[in-house]
This record gives C-alpha cells, sequence and structure tokens, in this order.
C-alpha cells in the first residue's frame, strides 16, 4: 500500500472571494477552515469542509499528527467567517465534526456513495490558493483501488494523471453538485515509512462520516484513539496501518493497556540521531529490526501515561511502543511531541501479549496491504 503525503501550507488568512462558478446546490456551502499556528504565527489554512444538517455545523477533514483540538476559523465565499469548535473527530481519517458559534450557513446535499460505479465521473473541487478563496474543478473516475475500508472510504482517481493528492478536504461530487465525500488526511510523519509514490487519499463518504461523529462517539475508540500506525515485527512484516474496522479496535485498546502500565524511567541514550521513528523506517526499508517489535503512532488530544495505580507519569501526543528487545533490555514507551522529539521513556510493566498478537494480526492482514 503506498501513500501520498499532504502537505498543509501556511500563509496569512486573507479570505478574498474570486471563484470559477460552481454548481449551485454547492455555492457557499464549501467553506474553509483555518487554524491557529501552534507556534504563534499567522493562521494555518488547515481544510476545506462543507456545511451538513442544519446549516450550524460543518464536516471537515484536520490532521491531529501535530495539531490538539481547539477553536477554528471557518470562512465561507459569501457568508463570511465564524467561530468554530470541534465537536467529533474520527482520528483514523481525521473526518471532524464542527459547530458554528455564531450563525449558519447552506447545507450541502449529499449523494450515496454506495451507488458509485466504478468508471463513474465525478468532479472534486480543491482549494487553489492558500492565500484566498479560490476554487478549481478536477474530473476524476471511481476506482476500485485500495482503500482505507470499504465500508468507510472510496477512491478516486484524476483522469489521464498519475496520481496525486487533490487536497485535504477536497470535496468529491457530481456534476450537479451531490456531495459524495471528502478526501481524508495523510500523516506527513507516519505516512513516509510505506514508502514509493502515491495514490491519492481515500474518499470518506458524507454518509459515513456523519454516521461515525455521531453525538455518542466519544465513547468509540477511534474519538480519542491513535492515529495512523507504522509498525514492524521481528521476523515478520513492517508497514503503516490502515485503521480496518475489524483491527482498530483491538490494536487500539492493546496500546491503551500498555500505556496505563508502566513503571519506572528507562534510558533514551540509544536512540538513532532521528529519534524512536528512525526504527519504524529501517524496518519499513526492510532492514532487520534493530531491537525488538516496534509501533509509532501519535493521538488527535494528548493521551496520560500511567502506572499500574493509576498514577499519572506524563502526557504525550506521540508515543512508541518498543517490546521483545534482546535480553536485559527492558520494553518500554518513548513519548513526546508532535515533532516526534522524544521527551523520555518508562519502562512496560504490563504483559505486551496483546499488543504483540494485534500487532501480528495487523501486519498480516490483507486489507491493510
Amino acid at each position: 500500500m503506498t501513500v501520498l503525503i499532504i502537505s498543509i501550507t501556511t500563509s496569512s488568512c486573507s479570505h478574498s472571494t474570486p471563484s470559477p462558478v460552481i454548481p449551485k446546490m454547492l455555492d457557499n456551502s464549501i467553506v474553509q477552515v483555518w487554524r491557529p499556528d501552534s507556534n504563534g504565527g499567522t493562521e494555518i489554512l488547515e481544510s476545506l469542509g462543507v456545511a451538513v444538517g442544519d446549516g450550524t455545523t460543518v464536516l471537515t477533514i484536520i490532521n491531529y499528527e501535530d495539531y490538539s483540538p481547539g477553536e477554528v476559523e471557518v470562512v465561507s465565499r459569501g457568508h463570511g467567517k465564524f467561530a468554530a469548535t470541534i465537536q467529533a473527530i474520527d482520528s483514523r481519517t481525521g473526518a471532524t465534526l464542527l459547530k458554528l458559534s455564531n450563525g449558519k450557513l447552506p447545507a450541502v446535499t449529499t449523494g450515496d456513495a454506495t451507488m458509485l460505479k466504478t468508471g463513474d465521473k465525478l468532479t472534486v473541487w480543491t482549494q487553489a490558493s492558500n492565500s484566498g478563496f479560490i476554487l478549481e474543478p478536477t474530473e476524476v473516475l471511481k476506482q476500485d483501488l485500495p482503500s482505507l475500508s470499504p465500508a468507510l472510504t472510496f477512491n478516486v482517481y484524476p483522469e489521464g494523471v498519475d496520481g496525486g493528492g487533490l487536497g485535504q478536504g477536497a470535496v468529491v461530487a457530481d456534476q450537479s453538485g451531490k456531495v459524495f465525500g471528502l478526501e481524508c488526511v495523510i500523516n506527513h510523519l507516519l505516512a513516509p515509512y510505506s514508502g514509493g509514490p502515491g495514490i491519492i487519499p481515500w474518499i470518506i463518504t458524507i454518509n459515513n462520516a456523519l454516521e461515525l461523529l455521531s453525538p455518542n462517539t466519544n465513547g468509540q475508540p477511534w474519538a480519542n484513539g491513535p492515529l495512523l500506525i507504522a509498525a514492524s515485527e521481528i521476523g515478520s512484516r513492517s508497514g503503516i496501518y490502515l485503521g480496518t474496522e475489524k483491527d482498530y479496535v483491538p490494536v487500539a485498546n492493546a496500546i491503551t493497556q500498555v500505556l496505563s502500565e508502566l513503571g519506572g524511567p528507562v534510558s533514551i541514550g540509544d536512540l538513532p540521531q532521528w529519534g524512536f521513528f528512525s526504527y519504524v523506517f529501517w524496518q519499513s526499508e526492510g532492514f532487520d529490526s534493530p531491537d525488538g517489535s516496534t509501533l509509532m503512532t501519535a493521538f488527535p488530544k494528548p493521551v496520560e501515561l500511567r502506572n499500574s495505580t493509576g498514577t499519572v507519569l506524563a502526557q504525550a501526543k506521540w508515543v512508541g511502543i518498543q517490546w521483545g528487545r534482546d535480553v536485559g533490555k527492558p520494553s518500554r514507551v518513548v513519548y513526546g511531541s508532535a515533532a516526534y522529539i522524544a521527551d523520555g521513556s518508562f519502562e512496560i510493566t504490563g504483559d505486551t501479549s496483546n499488543l504483540d498478537n494485534s500487532v501480528r494480526t495487523m501486519l498480516t492482514d490483507p486489507d491493510n496491504q
């Protein structure tokens, strides 16, 4: 399975109005989503999105690998700016439901993606400029390519193009303006370890996204659980875990278990210059495991690391888990910031068999290839 890395460009938040003619059903329903720069710089154009429901909510795609939930700004071409808060998250795809705090927008009309056939012609509306609100259309075909999960997503492919991302949150619609889905997120530091040229990221269907982000979604593992996972196992294979429904819950629960059974601090002085994620890089490139099995993931919100008595030892945006190491070396959790700079490490004191079994299943599951 190969993926394309999508970069998010920082720019000044000047929201101008020129745009090509788009179907009336989409006019003013496609929005930009801007988020604050965590380093105090200018706002970042995160994604496109669409107004849904009664018009007070927006469905969009946010990359949580380097951003923790907070307030964002929604910009409509014809209705101005709106403050919005994050209501629900599907961390696997970045699908996010926003609540407008001061107004409403005309909602899109959705189409049933299950009725699409291979080769059907669609149009993707994507952001053509990072300095203003300028949309442009790209003609695409519905394709039967490897998907995150057939129950959640589908693929499209530009006519006459060898592949390439269409833009985070790009809006997939038919010629009349019915919207079928939004382009999912690609996590930029985890994704490279699948190697090779990219394909267009998956399109999450509007109906599935809204179902995933229903009011009871916060009780589900994907709401606060790990993002796209890079993993490898001694004597087995390495790769990127895509988060299909049948495997996501066991893996997410196994990671949660490990993060709640930690002991005292252990050394990270043996980490390579690139930090913990270089272990995953080496293994995904076909090299032997440097020392044990590894897993790396980030979380949409900082996660608490605890010992077996429930005491909070630290908070982490990302974690690297290493187990089955050479004799005398403890299994450990390395943790740190969104930049994957290691802040420290704790020994794993609990049983890692659930993690080992779930990762082995994940890496040998044909749906994850």
